[in-house]
């Protein structure tokens, strides 16, 4: 909860002086079925439009369950399938192809306690997530294809109101095994004036928080099976880009790339 609090107050700064942000926009339908008390059955499909709304990003389903055996825990796992929209990505024979691309493929685990004052409910939920991501292009020396990651939310809710419930978070994101290496020699160009130096990749042990996440928003009640969910999510990226050769033997350019990312979004949940 410490490491939440301090990336809470070091991201509200870094907001402030961002410059250019992109924004985007997320809406998603889903269904609630409960089993039995505290036992539910979810399925949500959402879409994703990204670069200033100019660009279809992705569809994402996610199928999940939820337990909570009391009042101040719940638990949940789940599996997402993601479809990523590329626009003008070049094939092999060099035509260029617009539309969904190679799907990822994600399981999860979370647990999430609450604790309640008042009207005020706080929340902490800890997810542990892997994504396999089916690309049989992709550079396996920039992007691991079997990547695991951590998000860790505190979240706070008002619950004094009947029919609304604003609502708070911050998420941080945490790649628990990116590619890393080390860089050897010194800088040397190819035959097309690209400078370049030798590298050696060591493995996926690259651990760093590469997301800061402020999500705001209000669920609204519309009667006892409809909900909507407006909201605002903030994005603070902070993604380490490698660019090596195909076999990972000329690193090209490495460094952080900071970017801010803002969308609007709107959920609505149908529960039975």
């Amino acid at each position: 909860m410490r490491r939440i609090a301090f990336a809470l107050a070091l991201l509200l700064p870094a907001l402030a002086f961002a410059q250019s942000p992109e924004f985007g926009g997320r809406a998603s339908i889903g269904v609630d079925y409960k089993i039995k008390k505290g036992l539910h059955l979810t399925l949500e499909q959402e879409i994703r439009a990204d670069e200033n709304f100019s660009a279809l990003n992705r569809l994402q389903t996610t199928l999940g369950l939820t337990y909570k055996p009391v009042s101040w825990l719940k638990l949940g796992a789940g599996y997402s399938y993601i479809s990523p929209f590329k626009t003008n990505k070049e094939l092999d024979d060099g035509t260029l192809y617009t539309g969904f691309w190679n799907p990822r493929h994600r399981g999860y685990a979370d647990v999430t306690g609450y604790y309640r004052v008042g009207d005020f409910q706080f929340s902490l939920k800890e997810r542990l997530q892997y994504t396999y991501n089916s690309d049989a292009s992709m550079n396996i020396y920039q992007s691991n294809p079997k990547a695991w990651a951590l998000k860790s939310r505190l979240g706070v809710k008002y619950k004094g109101w009947k029919k609304v419930e604003p609502s708070l978070s911050l998420e941080i994101r945490t790649a628990l095994n990116d590619p890393w290496g080390y860089m050897e020699g010194s800088q040397q160009t190819n035959k097309s004036g690209k400078t370049y130096y030798a590298y050696t990749h060591t493995g996926y042990t690259h651990v760093y928080n590469n997301r800061y996440r402020l999500n705001g928003g209000a669920e609204i009640k519309l009667n006892k099976h409809n909900s909507l969910k407006p909201y605002v999510l903030v994005d603070f990226c902070g993604d380490y880009d490698i660019d090596t050769n195909s076999d990972g033997t000329r690193l090209f350019s490495a460094a952080y790339n900071d970017c801010v990312k803002v969308f609007t979004g709107l959920s609505y949940t149908f529960s039975f």
